[in-house]
Formats: structure tokens, sequence, C-alpha cells
């Protein structure tokens, strides 16, 4: 029999903690879920500016909130988890979106480099992934969506340990989808090609953004809300027998050598 949904009360009693909430892909995320009825609290290593989101998706009276919390840190990843479980009373779905990269050539890596985008990209969702495990085990359900890269699948110059934390999020992601799968738990990782957010920006110039869009076959960089909607499915219903996947969300970049012919 064929099952008909409400598509905008999608997540509608559902509770989402949202890391790096506050700005690009995850302050997209967080809008996109409350727009389908979620409550959301915003993690985001910067308090005020997860404050000016809450303000812009209408306040605490829209059933979200904000937290500060820096994403390498476990204490604050538990205090993050413990604070949205006092305010919503569950957590259905987490979302690690928080990321950092700096390119920088080879000869200038340094152990502090290598450890700050370590704990951000790799440690953080696993700290998000531990302090919340025990609340979605309990109530044997529960979606977690990590954000990749597609520098987790290809090597990026300048990269290394951007792109070497991104594939272990891939990993982390797999490893996760067997260990929780008997508690109900759906572990999905997304992994997108360059998104149009502020972290890009800082980054990048316009050289290697040009450069981009001529690699991806649908001619034009990302945009949040591309990878809002990825999101979406994977936190909601319809992905329900959907779990270990890694799905790239990046206008074809990573299917192929080359996006256009040479005349």
């Amino acid at each position: 029999m064929l099952e008909s949904r409400d598509r905008s009360g999608l997540l509608a009693s559902k509770v989402a903690l949202v890391t790096g909430g506050a700005s690009g892909i995850g302050a997209a995320i967080c809008m996109e879920f409350a727009a389908h009825g979620a409550a959301v609290a915003i993690a985001d290593v910067d308090g005020a500016k997860a404050d000016r989101v809450v303000e812009q998706m209408g306040g605490a009276k829209n059933k979200v909130m904000a937290t500060a919390a820096d994403v390498a840190d476990f204490g604050q990843a538990e205090a993050a988890a413990v604070e949205t479980l006092e305010r919503f009373g569950a957590i259905d779905i987490l979302v690690n979106c928080a990321g950092w990269n700096q390119f920088r050539s080879v000869e200038d890596y340094t152990q502090d480099y290598w450890q700050k985008i370590r704990a951000v990209n790799l440690d953080g969702p696993w700290n998000f992934c531990t302090a919340v495990m025990p609340a979605m085990m309990k109530q044997r359900s529960g979606k977690i969506v990590n954000i990749s890269s597609a520098a987790g699948y290809l090597g990026v110059p300048n990269a290394a340990p951007y792109s070497t934390s991104k594939m272990g999020v891939i990993g982390l992601t797999r490893a996760l989808a067997v260990d929780l799968a008997p508690h109900n738990i759906n572990v999905n990782c997304i992994c997108p090609a360059s998104i149009e957010t502020p972290l890009l920006d800082e980054a990048t110039g316009s050289k290697f953004k040009a450069a981009m869009i001529d690699r991806i076959p649908l001619g034009r960089l990302g945009k949040p809300v591309d990878i809002s909607k990825a999101v979406l499915f994977l936190a909601g219903p319809d992905s329900d027998w959907i779990t270990g996947v890694v799905l790239p969300v990046d206008g074809g970049l990573t299917c192929c050598l080359r996006a256009h012919h040479y005349e």
C-alpha cells in the first residue's frame, strides 16, 4: 500500500542538535529542520553568532536554542547534549557540520596545524557522537549525519591534514553505522564539494573558485541549501533503511576526471 506523508511536518516532534550551526551549511540545515517541524539546538564555538541565528529563526518561541560549544572539547560536547536534553527532552538527530581548514604548502605544515584540523574535523564528530549515543540508545532510535567533504575522496593540494581528517569522518561513519545498527540508530555521511560559504571565502580566492567550477560537471559551486536538502532526507523517515552511506553532493565532481573537454 502506498504511504503518503505531510511533507511540511516531516520532522514534527523530532529534536535535532547541529554543530557548526551558526553559519554557512550548518545554519541552512538548522533552518531546513525548523521549517519541517523539528526543535533545533544550534551548537557553535561562536555563541554570539549562534544566538543571532536563533533570533533569525524566530527566537525561543519557535523551539530553537543556542549553546556555545567547542567541538574539539568532549566536555563541551557533553554539556551541549545535556543542555539539549534538558530543554527538549530528547535528541533524535545529530548533524556534525562544524569544520575548519587552511591551505598551506607542505613545507609549512606544523604539528599544531595538523592537530587543530584533526581536533575540529574528526575529534569533533567523535565527541558529539559519543555525547548523544547514550540518549539515542536508550530511546532505541536516532539519526546521525556527518558532514565530510569531497576532499575525503580526493587528494587536495596543500590540504593533507584536511583531506585526512575528512576521510577519517567517512571511516567513523561506516564503523558507527555497524556498531549502532542494533540500537536502531542510522549513521550516514554527506561529502560536499566547494559550497558558497564564509569558510570557503576565508580559505580560498577567486582563482580557486573558478578552477572548481571548471571541474564540476554541473558548472557551479554548491549552495548551502543543496546540502541541507540532502541532510533532511538522511535525517528524516524516508531514510529509515539507509545506514553507512557516504553520499557525494558535489555537482558531479567526484565522478569524473575532467568536467569539460578541450576544444
